[in-house]
């Protein structure tokens, strides 16, 4: 009897547990409220707002398709300064400029696949300029909650786009090169 008590109670907090799951719509409308909030011109708030929005990215699993077979090359600090380039670089360009990009513009959440531990969060903006355009979340669960790990934007692949210019810098020249490119991309 005790064990069948044991079990369910274990069974109930695993259900509480997994009902505490944000759903991975809820992530994606996180995300893009906390991008629209980055203050132009790289006011103090966006590093809170950075901190946010890197929290809801894998962006140890971005970093390490974007390195493809040279990431077990990388020693674990190589790994860690890589993620951590990454991260700021995100931070200063590309956050920004997501920020000037939905800033005046509704974001309309399309659609919700998911299957087991992936996601997709499919949504919609109709840009004045652009028409409308689609914009495909991928989600997986990590620790527990939802992160992004590639956005398509018209079915073009961020993450993939981040992998081709990484491996032709590190085939054409080194990792050393790709790591120098980062540092002065951050210095300008």
């Amino acid at each position: 009897m005790r064990r069948v008590v044991f079990v369910l109670l274990g069974l109930a907090w695993l259900g509480t547990a997994a009902a505490a799951v944000e759903p991975p719509q809820q992530v994606v409308q996180r995300l893009v409220s906390v991008i629209r909030s980055f203050a132009p011109n790289g006011a103090a708030p966006n590093a809170e707002a950075a901190r946010a929005a890197n929290a809801l990215l894998d962006l140890p699993g971005v970093s390490q398709w974007a390195l493809g077979p040279y990431w077990q090359e990388r020693t674990p600090a190589e790994q860690q300064e890589f993620v951590a380039l990454l991260e700021q670089l995100f931070a200063k360009v590309a956050y920004p400029k997501s920020a000037e990009f939905f800033r005046d513009l509704e974001v309309e959440i399309a659609g919700e696949r998911v299957r087991g531990e992936r996601a997709v969060v499919s949504t919609r903006v109709r840009h004045p300029k652009e028409g409308l355009i689609t914009i495909d979340y991928k989600l997986h669960q990590r620790n527990g909650s939802w992160q992004v790990y590639d956005i398509l934007l018209d079915d073009v692949s961020l993450a993939t786009n981040l992998r081709t210019q990484c491996l032709k810098i590190i085939r054409e020249h080194s990792y050393a090169e790709l790591v120098r490119r980062m540092r002065d991309k951050l210095a300008e």
